[in-house]
């Protein structure tokens, strides 16, 4: 059964809203009609703009630990007070697939409303992070004029290290340069020669391969690592050359041409911005920061211009890439043997019919003429079908489907009856309440001791009380039974059903590779292929599981 986290927060010393008992009350209501179990986590005493609340911080730690399906609040500003913390929020559970619900907001993102709140929250709290990350970029830029290494990974070849020195008023300061790392400098030296040699980056991919040499990370060495590390600036040997290369290109250089001793190499800063809420993409030269560093270069001037001369010219813009016309799985299959992508490589044409037959080869493979992975080869348009007819195959039948929804369909019928029960029996109470409070108010009239009317009055604060929380009951289930996630029409019934019954049917119906490419991979994960053995990994929200 699924589970909900509850949480709750009040401070304590405000006095103001809904206490975290009726906060809590109200949520329970929620996911006890919705069929779920629920785990409570509440903080009280501590502001919205504190983050390190324990209850707050356990609902993480349980969310992180799968314990967690869907969460639930009495309202938005019960997790932060601070935008931007909730976006992190949002974006957290998004990651994760865990729905996440404000009772009393309409926020729900199983709904369009819901995710459209989303999107509000979002472009709120980006405001604010771009002000941050501008403040923080203008103290990065002016640290990067000094030369120094800003931290980050660093480049291969290289390490940093860290150097205390004392300022112009004798005060004692620490920076970080990078410092060679010589067997990795071998390697970049040998990338750099032979790239000048084949003018190719597939060749310089296929000899690195051949000889074994791997990155950082023990991987192999790909096309787009092989780019960067050419034209990275780190590895030349900064001279009056490439100072004026950078001055043709109007970058911002930091230090003056009497620092391009053909002895040090480059550091470059700005050269990505942001782009949308996740990615990046490069600037142009001219908004780069390039200054000298405290380290060597190892790339003579001439041979390191030479080969941003040959990448621009290779990179001049040829015929668009396009997929596959005929396979299905591209950039979803990988080796499983050695984790590299499978790549498509065409057969011989039959002398019959013209035809050739497509296959799927893992690219390691291709790329070292069978030293670097031994999996075998595989037809595509059989391993194409086989994970088509297996998706199908996973799809529930027409009948589970059924039994499914008649299940639902009774709890859900069953919660309305009990919210309708529960309303009566409430309404009732407060009747008997409110009647009892008016017969105490007639012995008030009479003429009683002072005692007793002490006792009666204190009796009726007591039955007023006790009717003001059943009147927050009340409202309470009022919303949770208006909540736009409670309405299960017949009509939204049916559309479940014949959406989820039918997919067989509408896969088969496919005409195109693209309308079966879009239904494999709004399912799959990846897929896996060693030696005839297919391991299909499906997306946790897929339709099929």
């Amino acid at each position: 059964m699924s589970v909900a986290g509850i949480y709750s927060r009040k401070s304590l010393f405000t006095g103001k809203g809904e206490s975290v008992k009726n906060q809590i009350d109200a949520c329970q209501e929620y996911a006890a009609m919705k069929g779920w179990d629920s785990l409570v986590y509440f903080d009280e005493g501590f502001s919205g703009q504190n983050q390190n609340r324990p209850g707050f911080q356990q609902l993480l730690q349980d969310i992180d630990q799968g314990k967690i399906q869907h969460v639930i609040f009495y309202k938005l500003d019960r997790i932060s007070r601070r935008m931007l913390d909730i976006l992190e929020f949002i974006e957290k559970m998004n990651s994760k697939g865990i729905d996440f619900i404000s009772i009393t907001e309409n926020f729900d993102t199983t709904t369009p409303l819901g995710r459209a709140m989303v999107h509000i929250a979002a472009t709120f709290a980006q405001l604010e992070r771009e002000m941050l990350q501008q403040r923080v970029r203008d103290n990065m830029i002016q640290l990067a004029k000094t030369g120094r290494w800003l931290g980050g990974i660093a480049p291969t070849g290289y390490t940093s290290k860290e150097m205390r020195f004392r300022d112009h008023q004798g005060k004692e300061k620490r920076k970080y340069i990078l410092e060679g790392i010589p067997e990795e400098l071998a390697v970049i030296e040998k990338i750099y020669t032979h790239y000048l040699k084949k003018k190719s980056l597939s060749q310089v991919e296929k000899y690195l391969l051949a000889q074994g040499f791997q990155t950082k990370n023990g991987g192999a060495f790909q096309k787009q690592t092989i780019r960067s590390i050419l034209m990275n600036p780190v590895y030349v040997k900064a001279d009056p050359r490439i100072f004026d290369y950078f001055r043709v290109l109007q970058s911002d250089i930091a230090s003056p041409i009497e620092a391009f001793d053909g002895i040090h190499g480059l550091l470059t800063y700005n050269k990505n911005r942001k782009s949308g809420i996740k990615g990046t993409e490069p600037c142009d030269p001219e908004h780069w920061i390039v200054t000298v560093g405290d380290h060597n270069g190892i790339i003579d001037a001439s041979d390191w211009i030479a080969v941003q001369k040959q990448i621009s010219k290779n990179s001049k813009p040829g015929v668009p890439w396009k997929k596959s016309s005929h396979a299905l799985l591209s950039g979803l299959l990988r080796c499983k043997y050695c984790g590299g992508p499978m790549i498509i490589r065409y057969g011989q044409k039959d002398k019959k019919n013209g035809h050739r037959f497509y296959y799927y080869v893992c690219q390691q493979k291709d790329l070292t003429g069978g030293a670097g992975c031994s999996n075998r080869n595989i037809r595509g348009d059989l391993l194409d079908q086989t994970v088509l007819e297996t998706l199908v195959s996973l799809a529930p039948q027409p009948s589970q489907v059924k039994k499914i929804l008649e299940k639902v369909e009774s709890k859900f019928l069953n919660s309305k009856r009990n919210i309708i029960s529960s309303n009566e029996d409430l309404n009732k109470q407060i009747h008997r309440n409110r009647k009892r409070i008016q017969q105490l108010l007639s012995k008030l009239e009479r003429n009683i001791p002072d005692a007793a009317a002490k006792h009666i009055g204190e009796r009726i604060e007591e039955l007023d009380h006790h009717i003001s929380e059943l009147e927050k009951k009340m409202e309470h289930r009022k919303i949770v039974e208006q909540h736009p996630s409670m309405d299960l029409s017949p009509a939204i019934l049916k559309g479940i059903r014949e959406n989820v019954a039918s997919i067989g049917h509408v896969v088969n119906s496919m005409e195109s590779v693209e309308e079966k490419r879009r239904f494999v991979e709004g399912t799959v994960e990846r897929i896996l292929y060693h030696e005839g053995a297919v391991e299909i990994h499906l997306k946790k929200n897929a339709a099929v599981q």
